[in-house]
C-alpha cells in the first residue's frame, strides 16, 4: 500500500510538472545554449496590440505586430547572444540593438544597452523594437 502511495505521489507531481511547461529558461540560457532557437515570444498586450517574435534555428526571428487580432509583418531579424546580451540587426539594415535578458519564469526580460545608434523617444511603440526594458513571455 505504501509503494502504492509513493508511485501515486511521483505519477501527480510528475504530470503537473509536465502539464505546466516548467522549464528552467534562466538554467538553459546559462549552459550556453540557445534558448529563443524554435520558439515563440510575446509582449505583453496594450490597447489590443501586441508584439510577437517567432525565433528560428537559424540566428533569425521574424517580428509581427498583432493589432486587434490581424498580424502586421514587421520583417526577418538576425539575432546573436554573446555573454548575456543579445544584438539584434533587421535583415537589410546594419545598425545592430543591443540587449541584456535575464529569464525568469516563462518569460524573459529585455533591457537596452544604449550607444550611439540608439534613439530613444522615451517609451516603447508597438510594432518597433523596444526602446527601454520590456517583458516577453513564451508562446505558442
Amino acid at each position: 500500500m505504501k509503494r502504492i502511495l509513493i508511485f501515486s505521489i511521483v505519477v501527480v507531481m510528475f504530470t503537473a510538472c509536465a502539464s505546466t511547461g516548467s522549464v528552467d529558461y534562466a538554467q538553459i540560457a546559462e549552459s550556453g545554449e540557445d534558448v529563443f532557437a524554435g520558439k515563440n515570444w510575446n509582449a505583453p498586450r496594450r490597447n489590443n496590440m501586441y508584439d510577437r517574435w517567432e525565433f528560428r534555428t537559424d540566428g533569425t526571428f521574424h517580428f509581427i505586430h498583432v493589432h486587434e487580432g490581424r498580424p502586421l509583418d514587421r520583417g526577418n531579424y538576425r539575432y546573436n547572444i554573446n555573454n548575456g546580451t543579445i544584438n539584434i540587426t533587421k535583415e537589410g539594415e546594419e545598425n545592430v540593438t543591443v540587449y541584456t535578458y535575464k529569464f525568469k519564469g516563462n518569460a524573459f526580460t529585455l533591457k537596452l544597452v544604449p550607444s550611439e545608434t540608439t534613439r530613444s523617444s522615451g517609451g516603447y511603440q508597438m510594432g518597433a523594437l523596444p526602446e527601454d526594458t520590456e517583458t516577453f513571455t513564451h508562446a505558442k
